[in-house]
């Protein structure tokens, strides 16, 4: 049976807990997240078609609170964060090909058909490009067979930003499907957010915008590829404990996937501000960030309102201090840029992986 209001309503006052819903534009991206919790409902529930959320009621049930347990003990065998990367995995290297279409997006004398030559020496590349081009997030009048026509259709930094989309889904290993799933969910919808937010906004290029936002949590994939029992663990705690992810990180390891990912994208040297991004998106005080910073950080609450969490971090936490105030959106505007983003977010989910309901 379709999931009720009030069990939508419950959930919705469990997941928002932490923030202030009087802020209208937090009030509007609560009214979508009420939208997806009564399309999609409980696990194994039918999905269900709903209006926009104009047309709910509103009403906002009272505040879940939960008691933290005591604190468990950091484990003994934790690596360093310098012993950690100093592992040298897959992921301390960047992928080669963003290396590659990174320079050369911001050259000047590039051409679409120098960007179709990086893509074609890869055939996995090639044809995650051509999957996403002839979606329907894209939709083209004719089918695009060719990656040189991919690039002249959608531009080189939004075939950067594709690249890099599915360069990060290959780093995880066959077996993590789910966890894969999970984390590209996540991360793809942050991108999307964040680009949005660009276009809308200004301050920064939406093609790197879109390549933080991808990246941003990328310590978590080191982490879960590294010490998957470990980052178990954390989930675990985070969860039972009701604190944020990387309060229960710094807890077993001394670090959090902040600084993972912050030392690492600087290894990977994409720029002060794509590592910038991954080391501040959950700190308080956003004030002193760049707009790209800001995009990133407000493109992981509305992916964590939307339910695109990482295990262990489905609640949303209180935006950073002044980020909200850098948008300068009316609270519809804002309305109608998250419908966007959901709808771009599914669309590129169904695009790579076939469907938007596994």
């Amino acid at each position: 049976m379709p999931p009720s209001a009030a069990w939508a309503d419950a959930e919705l006052s469990r997941r928002f807990a932490q923030v202030d819903l009087a802020h209208p534009l937090l009030a509007k991206l609560a009214d979508w997240a009420r939208v997806l919790l009564l399309r999609d409902g409980q696990p194994d529930s039918p999905r269900v078609t709903v209006q926009h959320p104009g047309t709910a009621d509103g009403s906002r049930p009272a505040t879940v609170r939960t008691t933290a347990p005591h604190p468990t003990a950091p484990r003994a065998d934790t690596p360093s964060l310098a012993a950690l990367l100093a592992r040298r995995p897959a992921l301390t290297t960047p992928p080669e090909v963003v290396q590659r279409l990174s320079a050369l997006v911001t050259s000047d004398d590039a051409t679409p058909d120098d960007v179709a030559q990086v893509i074609q020496h890869d055939t996995y590349l090639t044809a995650a490009v051509l999957r996403i081009v002839n979606s329907p997030l894209h939709a083209p009048l004719v089918p695009v067979e060719t990656v040189q026509r991919a690039v002249m259709m959608l531009g080189m930094r939004q075939i950067l930003s594709l690249v890099t989309a599915a360069s990060l889904m290959r780093l995880m290993t066959p077996r993590d499907v789910v966890a894969r799933r999970t984390f590209w969910r996540h991360a793809a919808c942050v991108a999307t957010a964040a680009r949005a937010l660009a276009v809308a906004c200004g301050g920064a290029e939406p093609g790197r915008t879109f390549v933080a936002g991808m990246l941003h949590d990328i310590g978590h994939l080191l982490l879960m590829g590294n010490l998957p029992d470990l980052a178990a663990q954390i989930s675990r705690r985070a969860t039972e404990g009701a604190m944020p992810i990387q309060a229960a990180e710094r807890e077993l390891l001394g670090y959090d996937h902040c600084d993972i990912g912050r030392r690492l994208l600087d290894a990977w040297r994409l720029g002060d501000a794509v590592a910038e991004a991954a080391g501040t998106h959950h700190e308080a005080d956003a004030r002193a960030w760049s707009d790209l910073g800001v995009y990133v950080h407000l493109g992981d609450c509305i992916a964590v309102a939307l339910g695109y969490h990482m295990p262990g971090d489905e609640l949303l936490h209180k935006p950073a201090r002044g980020a909200l105030d850098r948008l300068k959106l009316s609270p519809a505007d804002f309305s109608s840029l998250v419908g966007h983003i959901l709808a771009d977010t599914e669309a590129m989910e169904q695009a790579l992986f076939g469907d938007v309901t596994a």
